[in-house]
């Protein structure tokens, strides 16, 4: 996502053309980030919150034991003349594919036959192209024919990353790991080339079939930031694995994928993305996800919140004509972000202290976690906030009398949100009508986004300048400007960087350099939450017979408590954990909705497996194991 912190971050440019696709990426050249490193409101990740346009962020809990995610890899844009990156992640289809493996040679499957199609070597560039209602591929330029398709890549060895040679992401130049490059990018599991309902005529689709684990490496320090305390790290590594299992079987793609590599899911670059610092956090969270109610949670995050959370109805509000939203989620409820007694916001003179300056007690202040944007002041003249709401930009304001055609001369938080009391309404008065702003979204534009270029300086980061347009987050104080009595603009004040609802990031850095472990950084943003196990739904129907399901989960302390909500009644299940215990529940113990039993002697501080075998054809379960 884009952002300078402070860091060295840079990506290089490859060389190559449009047409051409080398195996070996050629010597990069340094360029400017952009939705660089970690999530930021300029680009945000339906992950995060910040894409409501997809829809739901939660489609539900696994059915089965998760071992592979399909994930749709993007295509990317290079610029004509010089081969450079144009757009890293652009369209969901390719022209065609072009992979090859980096280790052993490949097997080049036809999935219609389950044939192979060709072997080749590593090294060795296979192609594949939509033409004529069939796929074409071919090795090394040289055709071997037309088929059925899909096409899947295996390969012959374990250790074996593929790489997709007709895209570039942005990945750690190896060993430092402090600066990033775009190169040809690789992956672990297999690739498939296939196409889905909405996929364009003579277009294919690349999909990603990889493990569950190593899928999150390619996402934490892609939403994170590396150098973040390694319980944050957890933290938004539980984040990411929830989202991922939630989401998988989506259909909002029209593709044969329900989550993809960019923000429009969340984003992921593969293997050479990974960071020692994102592989300990995923290794240290296997399988663990933030729960409420046994269901996967909608871990919201974003960059940071100023020291004071939101309830997500007064953000993301559902129905949209309505605000606040009727969607209360009770884990989303807006929290003090800070150490010591919470604020007092009970009154204008105690929101604009709050606000107005910076606060050292907050996770995510300035003089703890160099979050420059923990506070900030804007001035905004009236004009270009006349402008923000005229024209193309009408949409923004709801007139309550007249129209918008006059001066303005007044602007005025008139109604605050709940919890962090930022604006909720800010009040327009022109002398020739009143209008109001509402919500979130619509107050950022107007009255939370830069009007020209300005430095923004923290106590312990060198001053950087923030361009003029850009969008921070909807304030908390209005202060007018005149000159003698002609209204001439706002000062604009505020704190954080992003929707205001769930986890900061910057906060939760703070929160583990604090000594918070990642399950408190997570139980103190997601209010009532469990971390556990993923979530799995036991859903037995006549015919399909006892099932058998492994799962493997860490238990940082080796204790825990299962937990079984029933949904139907079922035969029995039998848990088995760690060669250690087998545990058997019958009929008349999954009557009650919910059970909950210890089972820290069977478990291990580290990694631990659980098996599920549920008896009988018909009822249902959600099962996991809570840890402590």
């Amino acid at each position: 996502m884009r952002r300078s912190l402070g860091i060295a971050l840079v990506l290089a440019l490859t060389s190559s053309l449009l047409t051409t696709y080398p195996a070996i990426a050629d010597p990069p050249r340094d360029e400017p980030v952009e939705c660089e490193q970690v999530f930021v409101e300029l680009c945000p990740s339906h992950a995060s919150g910040g894409r409501p346009e997809f829809g739901p962020q939660m489609v539900g809990n696994p059915t089965d034991v998760v071992t592979v995610l399909r994930v749709g890899l993007r295509s990317t844009t290079f610029n004509p003349t010089t081969g450079a990156v144009a757009t890293e992640m652009a369209s969901h289809d390719h022209a065609d594919a072009r992979v090859t493996a980096s280790v052993g040679d490949f097997h080049v499957i036809d999935l219609s036959t389950e044939h192979q199609i060709v072997a080749p070597a590593a090294g060795q560039a296979v192609r594949v192209a939509f033409v004529s209602g069939a796929y074409e591929v071919s090795v090394d330029g040289a055709l071997i024919g037309s088929f059925a398709g899909p096409i899947r890549f295996r390969p012959s060895d374990p250790t074996n990353t593929f790489k997709v040679l007709s895209i570039r992401r942005s990945v750690w130049v190896q060993p430092a790991y402090t600066t990033r490059v775009f190169d040809v990018p690789d992956y672990y599991g297999e690739i498939e080339i296939d196409r889905g309902v909405s996929t364009a005529a003579g277009m294919v689709n690349v999909i990603n079939l990889v493990p569950l684990e190593p899928y999150v490496r390619g996402v934490v320090v892609n939403e994170g930031i590396a150098s973040f305390h390694i319980e944050a790290l957890k933290a938004q590594a539980a984040a990411a694995r929830g989202y991922a299992l939630a989401n998988r079987n989506s259909t909002r793609f029209g593709r044969p994928y329900g989550i993809d590599d960019s923000t429009s899911s969340q984003v992921y670059r593969g293997h050479g993305s990974e960071h020692p610092n994102g592989n300990a956090a995923v290794d240290g969270t296997t399988g663990l996800v933030a729960t409420y109610a046994s269901r996967i949670i909608s871990a919201l995050y974003s960059s940071s919140m100023g020291g004071h959370t939101e309830n997500n109805e007064w953000i993301f509000n559902s129905p949209s004509n309505q605000w606040p939203g009727t969607n209360v989620e009770p884990y989303l409820r807006g929290i003090d972000d800070g150490e010591g007694a919470a604020p007092e916001l009970s009154d204008e003179t105690a929101i604009a202290a709050f606000w107005s300056a910076q606060q050292p007690q907050t996770f995510d202040s300035c003089p703890r976690v160099n979050n420059r944007f923990a506070r900030w002041q804007i001035p905004i003249p009236a004009a270009t906030i006349k402008s923000r709401v005229t024209g193309t930009n009408a949409s923004r304001i709801v007139m309550l009398s007249g129209n918008t055609s006059g001066t303005l001369t007044n602007v005025a938080i008139t109604r605050r949100m709940a919890a962090s009391k930022r604006a909720g309404v800010v009040t327009l008065t022109f002398t020739t009508g009143v209008g109001e702003v509402r919500g979130w979204d619509n107050i950022r534009r107007v009255v939370g986004a830069s009007a020209a270029s300005q430095v923004q300086n923290c106590t312990t980061n060198p001053p950087s300048s923030i361009a003029a347009g850009f969008v921070l987050n909807n304030p908390s104080v209005i202060v007018p400007q005149y000159s003698g009595t002609t209204f001439t603009g706002i000062v604009s004040i505020g704190g954080g960087w992003g929707h205001n609802v769930g986890m900061s990031q910057f906060g939760a850095h703070g929160r583990g350099l604090a000594g918070q472990t990642f399950i408190q950084i997570l139980q103190a943003y997601y209010t009532g939450v469990d971390i556990a196990s993923y979530p799995i739904d036991l859903r037995l129907a006549p015919g399909s017979g006892p099932r058998v399901m492994r799962q493997i989960f860490a238990a940082p302390n080796g204790t825990g408590t299962l937990r079984i909500a029933t949904t139907g009644a079922m035969q029995g299940l039998t848990v088995h954990i760690n060669d250690l215990c087998d545990l058997r529940f019958t009929n008349e113990q999954l009557a009650v909705p919910l059970s909950e039993t210890d089972v820290s002697t069977c478990l291990v501080t580290g990694t631990n497996t659980v098996q599920y075998n549920p008896v009988g054809t018909k009822g249902g379960a959600t099962v996991l194991v809570v840890v402590r």
